[in-house]
Protein backbone atom coordinates (compact mmCIF):
# COMPACT_ATOMS: atom_id res chain seq x y z
CA UNK A 1 0.00 0.00 0.00
CA UNK A 2 1.39 3.35 -1.29
CA UNK A 3 2.36 5.57 2.03
CA UNK A 4 0.33 8.61 0.70
CA UNK A 5 0.75 12.36 2.38
CA UNK A 6 -0.49 15.41 0.82
CA UNK A 7 2.17 18.12 0.63
CA UNK A 8 1.19 21.81 -0.76
CA UNK A 9 4.37 23.22 -1.32
CA UNK A 10 4.23 27.76 -1.37
CA UNK A 11 -0.04 27.24 -0.58
CA UNK A 12 -0.19 26.65 -3.91
CA UNK A 13 -1.82 22.82 -5.18
CA UNK A 14 -0.47 22.97 -8.36
CA UNK A 15 2.36 23.82 -9.08
CA UNK A 16 2.03 24.35 -12.90
CA UNK A 17 -2.26 25.91 -13.73
CA UNK A 18 -1.42 29.38 -14.79
CA UNK A 19 -4.10 31.77 -14.57
CA UNK A 20 -4.49 31.87 -18.62
CA UNK A 21 -4.58 28.20 -19.23
CA UNK A 22 -7.21 27.75 -21.93
CA UNK A 23 -10.72 26.20 -20.45
CA UNK A 24 -10.78 22.91 -21.74
CA UNK A 25 -7.65 22.00 -22.89
CA UNK A 26 -6.03 19.24 -21.54
CA UNK A 27 -2.03 19.60 -20.74
CA UNK A 28 0.56 18.01 -18.89
CA UNK A 29 1.25 19.52 -15.48
CA UNK A 30 2.72 19.22 -11.56
CA UNK A 31 1.74 19.35 -8.35
CA UNK A 32 3.00 18.68 -4.74
CA UNK A 33 2.23 15.00 -3.56
CA UNK A 34 2.93 12.35 -0.90
CA UNK A 35 6.59 14.65 -0.62
CA UNK A 36 7.13 15.10 -4.46
CA UNK A 37 6.34 16.46 -7.31
CA UNK A 38 4.02 14.62 -9.11
CA UNK A 39 3.17 14.54 -12.66
CA UNK A 40 -0.36 14.92 -13.55
CA UNK A 41 -2.91 15.87 -16.64
CA UNK A 42 -5.00 19.09 -15.92
CA UNK A 43 -8.04 20.89 -17.58
CA UNK A 44 -9.30 23.80 -16.52
CA UNK A 45 -13.39 23.45 -16.45
CA UNK A 46 -16.26 25.88 -16.34
CA UNK A 47 -17.72 25.45 -13.19
CA UNK A 48 -17.55 26.22 -9.13
CA UNK A 49 -15.26 23.39 -7.28
CA UNK A 50 -18.20 21.59 -5.83
CA UNK A 51 -20.61 21.23 -8.94
CA UNK A 52 -16.89 20.39 -10.68
CA UNK A 53 -16.26 17.34 -8.59
CA UNK A 54 -19.37 16.27 -8.43
CA UNK A 55 -19.90 15.74 -11.95
CA UNK A 56 -16.24 14.36 -12.42
CA UNK A 57 -16.97 11.67 -9.72
CA UNK A 58 -20.66 10.82 -11.67
CA UNK A 59 -18.50 11.16 -14.88
CA UNK A 60 -15.34 8.67 -13.85
CA UNK A 61 -18.19 5.99 -11.86
CA UNK A 62 -20.27 5.17 -15.32
CA UNK A 63 -17.37 5.73 -17.98
CA UNK A 64 -14.20 4.53 -16.36
CA UNK A 65 -15.67 2.49 -13.85
CA UNK A 66 -13.44 4.48 -10.85
CA UNK A 67 -15.45 5.11 -7.96
CA UNK A 68 -13.65 8.05 -6.61
CA UNK A 69 -13.96 8.89 -2.62
CA UNK A 70 -12.30 11.65 -0.17
CA UNK A 71 -8.90 11.05 0.20
CA UNK A 72 -6.31 12.88 2.48
CA UNK A 73 -7.83 15.96 4.08
CA UNK A 74 -6.12 18.63 1.44
CA UNK A 75 -4.38 21.91 3.32
CA UNK A 76 -4.53 25.59 3.62
CA UNK A 77 -8.34 25.39 2.69
CA UNK A 78 -7.86 23.07 -0.16
CA UNK A 79 -10.04 20.72 -0.93
CA UNK A 80 -9.61 16.53 0.06
CA UNK A 81 -7.89 14.83 -3.08
CA UNK A 82 -9.96 12.23 -4.12
CA UNK A 83 -8.69 8.34 -4.55
CA UNK A 84 -9.29 5.26 -6.43
CA UNK A 85 -7.92 2.64 -4.65
CA UNK A 86 -6.71 -0.57 -5.48
CA UNK A 87 -8.36 -0.57 -9.10
CA UNK A 88 -8.04 -3.31 -11.60
CA UNK A 89 -9.38 -4.02 -14.97
CA UNK A 90 -8.78 -0.43 -16.52
CA UNK A 91 -7.75 0.79 -19.63
CA UNK A 92 -4.90 2.60 -17.33
CA UNK A 93 -2.97 -0.45 -17.61
CA UNK A 94 -3.07 -4.18 -16.90
CA UNK A 95 -1.85 -4.20 -13.45
CA UNK A 96 -3.70 -2.76 -10.23
CA UNK A 97 -3.38 1.27 -10.21
CA UNK A 98 -4.14 4.18 -7.74
CA UNK A 99 -6.06 6.90 -9.81
CA UNK A 100 -6.16 10.55 -7.34
CA UNK A 101 -7.72 13.61 -9.21
CA UNK A 102 -7.63 17.26 -7.07
CA UNK A 103 -9.42 20.10 -7.99
CA UNK A 104 -8.44 23.68 -7.31
CA UNK A 105 -11.19 26.65 -7.79
CA UNK A 106 -9.17 29.41 -9.88
CA UNK A 107 -12.31 31.64 -10.11
CA UNK A 108 -15.96 31.90 -8.60
CA UNK A 109 -16.55 30.23 -12.18
CA UNK A 110 -14.07 27.71 -13.14
CA UNK A 111 -12.02 24.91 -11.50
CA UNK A 112 -8.91 23.38 -12.69
CA UNK A 113 -9.04 19.36 -12.41
CA UNK A 114 -5.50 17.45 -12.08
CA UNK A 115 -5.50 13.41 -12.63
CA UNK A 116 -2.26 11.60 -11.90
CA UNK A 117 -1.71 8.57 -10.24
CA UNK A 118 0.45 4.99 -9.80
CA UNK A 119 0.61 1.12 -9.87
CA UNK A 120 -1.90 0.13 -7.01
CA UNK A 121 -0.31 -3.09 -5.81
CA UNK A 122 2.16 -3.24 -2.05
CA UNK A 123 5.67 -3.73 -3.68
CA UNK A 124 6.04 -0.63 -5.60
CA UNK A 125 5.13 2.93 -5.48
CA UNK A 126 5.94 4.33 -8.85
CA UNK A 127 3.79 7.38 -9.87
CA UNK A 128 3.19 7.77 -13.99
CA UNK A 129 4.76 9.77 -15.69
CA UNK A 130 5.61 10.81 -19.39
CA UNK A 131 9.12 9.43 -19.64
CA UNK A 132 9.01 6.31 -16.90
CA UNK A 133 5.14 5.34 -17.78
CA UNK A 134 4.02 6.91 -20.73
CA UNK A 135 1.29 4.47 -21.68
CA UNK A 136 -0.56 4.97 -18.18
CA UNK A 137 0.27 8.42 -18.18
CA UNK A 138 -0.99 8.78 -22.34
CA UNK A 139 -4.18 7.02 -20.85
CA UNK A 140 -5.10 9.28 -18.38
CA UNK A 141 -4.90 11.98 -20.76
CA UNK A 142 -6.88 9.95 -22.68
CA UNK A 143 -9.52 9.84 -20.20
CA UNK A 144 -9.09 13.60 -19.40
CA UNK A 145 -9.51 14.67 -23.14
CA UNK A 146 -12.84 12.39 -22.51
CA UNK A 147 -13.86 14.13 -19.88
CA UNK A 148 -13.31 17.61 -20.49
CA UNK A 149 -16.06 18.02 -23.56
CA UNK A 150 -18.60 16.08 -21.04
CA UNK A 151 -17.99 18.60 -18.21
CA UNK A 152 -18.47 21.83 -20.73
CA UNK A 153 -21.57 19.54 -21.59
CA UNK A 154 -22.70 19.13 -18.12
CA UNK A 155 -22.06 22.79 -17.37
CA UNK A 156 -24.06 24.28 -20.03
CA UNK A 157 -26.70 21.98 -19.50
CA UNK A 158 -26.68 23.03 -15.76
CA UNK A 159 -26.54 26.33 -16.25
CA UNK A 160 -30.00 26.00 -18.64
CA UNK A 161 -31.82 24.09 -16.11
CA UNK A 162 -31.11 27.25 -14.20
CA UNK A 163 -32.35 29.24 -16.20
CA UNK A 164 -35.19 26.81 -16.69
CA UNK A 165 -35.57 27.18 -12.75
CA UNK A 166 -35.54 31.19 -12.86
CA UNK A 167 -37.79 30.98 -15.82
CA UNK A 168 -40.20 28.25 -13.88
CA UNK A 169 -39.89 30.28 -10.64
CA UNK A 170 -40.80 33.65 -12.42
CA UNK A 171 -44.27 31.96 -13.84
CA UNK A 172 -44.89 30.69 -10.63
CA UNK A 173 -44.97 33.56 -9.20
CA UNK A 174 -46.88 35.46 -12.04
CA UNK A 175 -49.63 32.93 -11.46
CA UNK A 176 -49.44 33.59 -7.97
CA UNK A 177 -50.02 37.78 -8.69
CA UNK A 178 -52.89 36.85 -11.01
CA UNK A 179 -54.63 34.91 -8.25
CA UNK A 180 -54.15 37.40 -6.11
CA UNK A 181 -55.28 39.93 -8.97
CA UNK A 182 -57.91 37.95 -9.77
CA UNK A 183 -59.18 37.70 -6.37
CA UNK A 184 -58.54 41.33 -5.81
CA UNK A 185 -60.89 42.15 -8.49
CA UNK A 186 -63.45 39.95 -7.91
CA UNK A 187 -63.34 41.09 -4.37
CA UNK A 188 -63.41 44.96 -5.71
CA UNK A 189 -66.68 43.96 -7.75
CA UNK A 190 -68.34 42.78 -4.70
CA UNK A 191 -67.92 45.58 -3.17
CA UNK A 192 -68.65 47.68 -5.79
CA UNK A 193 -72.36 45.70 -5.74
CA UNK A 194 -72.84 45.99 -2.68
CA UNK A 195 -72.02 50.08 -2.42
CA UNK A 196 -75.21 50.18 -5.46
CA UNK A 197 -77.31 48.04 -2.80
CA UNK A 198 -76.29 50.25 -0.25
CA UNK A 199 -76.95 53.61 -2.40
CA UNK A 200 -80.14 51.98 -3.62
CA UNK A 201 -80.91 51.48 -0.09
CA UNK A 202 -79.87 54.50 0.97
CA UNK A 203 -82.25 56.49 -1.45
CA UNK A 204 -85.08 54.16 -0.42
CA UNK A 205 -84.24 55.27 3.30
CA UNK A 206 -84.10 58.96 2.25
CA UNK A 207 -87.90 58.49 0.66
CA UNK A 208 -89.20 56.82 3.45
CA UNK A 209 -87.60 59.50 5.47
CA UNK A 210 -89.71 62.06 3.70
CA UNK A 211 -92.67 60.23 3.81
CA UNK A 212 -92.56 60.24 7.90
CA UNK A 213 -91.60 63.69 8.16
CA UNK A 214 -94.86 64.54 6.25
CA UNK A 215 -96.77 62.04 8.94
CA UNK A 216 -95.02 63.51 11.45
CA UNK A 217 -95.90 67.12 10.31
CA UNK A 218 -99.60 65.71 9.76
CA UNK A 219 -99.62 63.67 13.31
CA UNK A 220 -98.23 66.75 15.11
CA UNK A 221 -101.55 68.78 13.61
CA UNK A 222 -103.76 65.87 14.53
CA UNK A 223 -102.95 65.59 17.85
CA UNK A 224 -102.76 69.81 18.30
CA UNK A 225 -106.50 69.93 17.15
CA UNK A 226 -107.29 66.46 19.56
CA UNK A 227 -106.46 68.06 22.13
CA UNK A 228 -108.18 70.96 21.65
CA UNK A 229 -111.13 69.05 21.44
CA UNK A 230 -110.74 67.62 24.43
CA UNK A 231 -109.74 70.55 26.46
CA UNK A 232 -113.12 72.04 25.34
CA UNK A 233 -115.05 68.27 26.35
CA UNK A 234 -113.20 68.83 29.65
CA UNK A 235 -114.68 72.59 29.85
CA UNK A 236 -118.14 71.45 28.76
CA UNK A 237 -118.31 68.65 31.32
CA UNK A 238 -117.50 70.42 34.13
CA UNK A 239 -120.06 72.71 33.64
CA UNK A 240 -122.67 70.38 33.67
CA UNK A 241 -121.31 67.72 36.14
CA UNK A 242 -123.23 69.30 39.60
Amino acid sequence: MLNLRLVLLGGALFASAPAWAQSYQVRQGQLPYAGHTQASVNVVVDGTEDETRDFLQSYMKSSQRLSFRGGLAGLLGKKPVLAAKQVSGTSIASRTVDIYAATTALTDSTTEVALFGGFGDKVTSTYFSPDLTPAPFKQLESILTKYAPAARTNFYRQQVADAEAKIAAIDKEKEKLNRHADATRANTAANLKRIEELLRQNEANAITLSQDSVQLVNNGLLREAGVKLLERRRTRLSIVTP
